[in-house]
């Protein structure tokens, strides 16, 4: 008898899905998080405080529905969530139309940010305008492979149409990067037409692009050797 009351007691394990709060968000959640998004408390409270309170019981339906791992990682004294693969499989999101790799371009752009983000690690808000892109581009670390990306040739100067060709570019991504929540689009001063703010999430490039990172002027030249092709 003791034995039937335990298990009667036993909560099914979706369950959870049932109660009020849930309900109310987790349609927004589920698609946030099977677009890539990475949540976080700030711009994302309330699916943020449904990940905190149900984080097991959601790891448990996503690696039991999708195959897919639901993370919780901190970076700077920040939580963040985000889906990630399972080691010997891509999950349900392997398919054409449902999952999009980053273009080297995006990739580059990403790893950029990555640096940029490390150079303003004390800032509290880590604000990025096109100014500081474009001197990331001219004088930064790795310079001579931006330049030879964006403008298939090192120079000191560069034309204005060059450099609205690298605006338009830096612009699709930092929108892409918004939708997965890494960066945080932010209304221009006067005279910009790029602003926006890192993300803690940006740091995942780290580790989803070590080999990259580690032999980076090698896969530029790769890279514009695929595309000259």
């Amino acid at each position: 008898m003791e034995n039937e009351n335990t298990e009667s007691n036993i909560e099914p394990p979706f369950k959870f899905l049932e109660n009020s709060d849930v309900k109310e968000k987790f349609a927004d959640l589920n698609i946030e998080l099977l677009r890539g998004r990475h949540i976080q408390k700030s711009g994302n409270y309330y699916l943020y405080q449904l990940l905190n309170k149900y984080y097991d019981k959601l790891r448990y339906y996503y690696d039991n529905f999708y195959n897919l791992r639901l993370e919780r990682e901190f970076k700077e004294s920040v939580t963040f969530y985000y889906l990630d693969f399972n080691e010997e499989t891509r999950g349900a999101l392997s398919s054409n139309n449902r999952y999009k790799e980053l273009s080297p371009s995006q990739t580059v752009t990403g790893l950029m940010l990555l640096n940029m983000y490390y150079d303003k690690y004390f800032d509290d808000v880590k604000e990025v305008t096109f100014l500081d892109i474009k001197k990331e581009i001219t004088e930064g670390e790795n310079s001579q492979s931006y330049k030879k990306l964006w403008f298939d040739e090192i120079r000191e100067e560069y034309s204005p149409p060059e450099w609205k060709r690298v605006k338009t570019n830096i612009k699709n991504t930092v929108r892409d990067f918004d939708k997965l929540g890494w960066v945080e689009s932010m209304t221009p001063d006067e005279g910009e037409e790029i602003r926006f703010r890192l993300k803690e999430p940006i740091y995942r490039f780290q580790k989803l692009y070590e080999k990259e990172i580690s032999n980076f002027d090698e896969f530029v030249e790769n890279y514009l050797l695929q595309t000259n092709d």
